[in-house]
């Protein structure tokens, strides 16, 4: 599967130490120019519904976050125009020893699914489709945040891309709310990357921030029991009736 790393051009310092973290591993790539929310300008951008963001997360998105959403969807419109798998990569990845062996296994069942996750379960709530010798893919009934490193696959991108056209929470985010688009999302285990959690664009203090009100605050909490019971039941669902 080729690799794609998300980068801004402007990040010299980690493109050079994501071609020496590679490099080390005769793991050829290329760079997917990241959206700059900050500066840049692009359709995507336009899309961000302000409303829904605050309702999800109760603060109004960074604009870092919002170039990271949209490279994301570049990503996934990569593996839509290749017509193939795709491994996509934040720049801020470390390696297991497990990565290739862990690709090699993922490869296997990339016709039977739309997203894998190649970094630590956050939740162990999960239902096993396959079990190897030396890794099981696991679909997750409660997926977990962050989007160091993945598989995606261009059946799962198309499906995914129909509905994350409109921005209304961050992209982890998007990804967990399954009700929303419906895909069954899996992982490896044991796990191909983690995050480094170097400095971001996007920032832990504006992470951090919220709105106050009452009104905004019952809406947030009303949101996130909502999601998290129809979340479970769809990936119930998915998990019990697909691979």
């Amino acid at each position: 599967m080729k690799i794609f790393v998300i980068s801004l051009p402007s990040s010299h310092e980690r493109r050079a130490l994501v071609a020496q973290k590679l490099g080390a591993r005769n793991l050829p790539f290329d760079f997917i120019d990241a959206v700059d929310g900050r500066v840049d300008k692009h359709p995507y951008l336009e899309t961000y519904d302000e409303a829904s963001f605050l309702v999800h997360r109760r603060r109004r998105a960074a604009p870092g976050e919002l170039g990271c959403y949209v490279s994301h969807l570049l990503a996934w419109e990569k593996s839509v125009e290749l017509n193939e798998p795709i491994v996509v990569l934040e720049d801020d990845f470390q390696l297991t020893p497990d990565f290739e062996a862990g690709l090699d296994y993922v490869g296997r069942f990339a016709d039977q699914v739309s997203f894998v996750r190649l970094e630590p379960l956050e939740k162990h709530t999960v239902l096993t489709s396959d079990k190897g010798a030396g890794f099981s893919l696991v679909k997750q009934l409660d997926v977990g945040m962050c989007m160091t490193g993945y598989v995606i696959t261009p059946q799962g991108a198309r499906k995914l891309l129909a509905h994350a056209r409109t921005i209304r929470a961050p992209i982890d985010l998007f990804l967990k709310y399954t009700f929303d688009h419906g895909e069954l999302i899996h992982a490896v285990v044991p796990h191909g990357v983690y995050p480094t959690h170097e400095d971001s664009v996007i920032g832990i203090d504006v992470r951090n921030q919220r709105e106050k009100g009452f009104v905004l605050g019952v809406k947030r909490f009303a949101y996130k029991t909502f999601y998290r019971f129809a979340n479970l039941f769809t990936n119930l669902a998915n998990g019990l009736r697909r691979f």
